[in-house]
């Protein structure tokens, strides 16, 4: 959006004001998106009127639904919207870069189905998670959230954030997995170690794809432990792409 500290608030308003209409508008025209490598993303309409579509009812339930909780905690320096998650029986927790206010509806959206999965609902509002549990649900979790936020970078012209960018750009590149074994190697290790086992290569593959893609070895935002004082990276609201 235009306005970046008022950019989640209009986007989810849009969204669900277009909903609310009785003769529903399609989905505008997706632009593509691109980060300074040159490397470029070019969304479907009709994929991103699916998401929306999804998305509209999710948002509303999000808002409204007085069975669970989502709170968000601005914070001072970027992450991903795993980093601190915390869900105690009906609350979810998540912290966001305090200057990302275009970011909001995607960790709503990532709390939510941590949530749904947590309750062993998942499969009932996101029904690509039939039979799927531990990293296959989560998978189909941030599947979803990729799909949200390039929604909403396509289509309703939200500003760049660094994490999500590089989840959507591995995950329109065909390395979701092995962006989520980088970024979650210690809750999923024995799936990455049979993933890799299956896979041999990928690793490389994705590493060599990284650099060229964000002119870095690797993600770009992954947690340090107290243990690992090295110095600050960058926030997660950089200007990454245009």
């Amino acid at each position: 959006m235009k306005h970046p500290q008022r950019a989640s608030a209009l986007w989810l308003l849009l969204i669900l004001s277009v909903a609310a209409c009785s003769n529903r508008l399609q989905t505008p025209e997706p632009r593509s998106i691109i980060v300074y490598s040159g490397e470029r993303i070019q969304a479907n309409g009709a994929r991103m009127g699916q998401i929306e579509q999804w998305l509209t009812p999710e948002l509303d339930r999000i808002n409204l639904d007085p069975a669970f909780l989502i709170r968000i905690a601005a914070v001072q320096e970027g992450g991903y919207p795993w980093d601190t998650l915390e869900i105690v029986a009906d609350t979810v927790d998540l912290t966001l870069l305090a200057a990302a206010a275009d970011v909001e509806a995607a960790y709503l959206v990532y709390g939510y189905l941590r949530l749904m999965d947590e309750w062993g609902t998942l499969e009932e509002v996101l029904p690509e998670a039939e039979g799927q549990s531990g990293y296959g649900a989560e998978r189909a979790i941030l599947k979803r959230v990729a799909e949200v936020w390039l929604l909403g970078r396509s289509v309703f012209d939200t500003q760049p954030f660094g994490p999500l960018d590089e989840l959507v750009y591995s995950n329109e590149s065909g390395y979701l997995d092995e962006f989520i074994f980088a970024t979650q190697g210690d809750r999923f290790s024995d799936a990455a170690v049979a993933y890799r086992a299956a896979n041999p290569g990928r690793e490389g593959e994705f590493r060599s794809w990284f650099r060229r893609t964000f002119q870095s070895e690797g993600p770009q935002y992954i947690r340090r432990s107290e243990e690992d004082p090295a110095s600050d990276g960058p926030d997660g609201n950089q200007d990454s792409t245009l």
